[in-house]
């Protein structure tokens, strides 16, 4: 004999379970009224439609509030990190002052603010004006985003693991009894100095004395303008003794002319690299060399880089007014792996406001000053073109 199921429902308490635990329930409830008819295969009882009835009811109810909730959720206000809150204070504390002594408002600090001390080049700026300082140089300058870049005071020594045609890491068949070929480079390291490099900006008092000017914007992007076009020239060109610019590099290519660049010399350039390296490569040019390369014409009289603006043989080209023009003798092409040049970057800016030197001229001045140096560390992953000597 075939027992009856009898189907037992029960409703949750909205205070027993949450929403969507109790829309789980339901469900379950509505598979057990269906599965119960399927496996005596009847049709629902009039109990069973109605309940079923119900319980949809329910469920779209359910479904009504949840989405009212996550709406709600939505539109409330976004709830600000304290943490965030203290340092966005904090970042605005530093700002009021560096701007207080750039007005020379020295006087108007209130007890408990930041009073700014003394260092070996001037004022030691607060750490917000310095980041900023700092960042708005790096963004100028390629050379900070690409290269491998170290960020401290002070001088630093960077291992350097040289090898060359005879002196290298090789593999070879080992017969038994016999030694592998003993040839291996050797380490050694390269300095890193810091060199105090200053920007010096001058600004109109009429300027300062106008509330509501910018006057800390104003500071920290002329002088990162002038840090950067600096810093820029000397990691190309480098000066002697201090900072060792990329067209150092004794790895090199030679043109047929001594004022023009064939397309043939660029792949030559670009396959000087192992083939590792290439895909990191980039172009390093004067503005009026790019122009030039983009004139360069196939014999049907197309142009070979009319694809891409910006790059050529598919590596990224970047320009650089303090890169040599095409000229007899010159390095006026580089293209380079730029993790194989090595920057020290200064952790800290310091400035000086300079008052009185200016004053006839209804001026101020302002001088920061950062520390850097920079140096080839892998001689493999630069090279350059040289124009043919006249």
């Amino acid at each position: 004999m075939i027992k009856k199921r009898i189907a037992e429902y029960r409703t949750l308490p909205t205070n027993e379970k949450g929403l969507e635990e109790k829309r789980t329930d339901l469900i379950l409830e509505m598979n057990q009224i269906i599965q119960g008819a399927k496996t005596e295969t009847r049709t629902l009882t009039d109990q069973e439609e109605t309940r079923f009835e119900e319980i949809k009811k329910e469920i779209k109810k359910i479904d009504t509030t949840l989405a009212a909730i996550e709406e709600e959720q939505r539109m409330q206000p976004k709830k600000i990190n304290k943490n965030k809150e203290e340092e966005a204070s904090q970042e605005e504390l530093e700002e009021r002052t560096f701007e207080n002594f750039l007005r020379d408002k020295q006087e108007e600090l209130r007890a408990g603010e930041i009073q700014l001390t003394q260092g070996n080049n001037g004022v030691i700026i607060p750490t917000s004006i310095a980041k900023r300082i700092i960042e708005e140089v790096r963004d100028m300058v390629p050379f900070l985003q690409l290269s491998d870049v170290i960020t401290t005071n002070g001088k630093v020594s960077v291992p350097v693991y040289g090898e060359d045609a005879t002196n290298y890491i090789n593999a070879d068949y080992v017969d038994e009894g016999e030694d592998l070929t003993d040839n291996i480079g050797k380490f050694t390291s390269v300095d890193l100095s810091g060199y105090v490099i200053g920007a010096l900006s001058l600004v109109s008092k009429k300027l300062i004395t106008n509330t509501d000017f910018d006057i800390v914007s104003f500071v920290v992007r002329k002088i990162a303008e002038a840090l950067a076009e600096k810093l820029e020239k000397e990691f190309v060109i480098g000066t002697s003794s201090k900072i060792t610019g990329i067209t150092s590099t004794t790895k090199t290519v030679e043109t047929a002319a001594a004022t023009a660049i064939t397309y043939d010399e660029l792949v030559s350039l670009k396959h000087s690299l192992k083939q590792r390296f290439r895909s990191k490569g980039v172009w390093i040019m004067n503005p009026t060399t790019y122009t030039a390369i983009c004139k360069l014409k196939d014999g049907n009289g197309q142009p070979y880089f009319k694809e891409d603006e910006y790059m050529i043989l598919g590596n990224k080209v970047i320009e650089s007014d303090s890169m040599p023009e095409i000229a007899a003798g010159n390095k006026s092409i580089v293209f380079a792996d730029l993790s194989g040049y090595t920057i020290k970057a200064t952790k800290s800016v310091e400035v000086q406001v300079l008052i009185e030197k200016y004053a006839t001229k209804y001026m101020i001045g302002v001088v920061g000053y950062g520390e850097y140096d920079g140096k080839i560390t892998d001689k493999k992953k630069i090279a350059a073109l040289v124009q043919k000597s006249a």
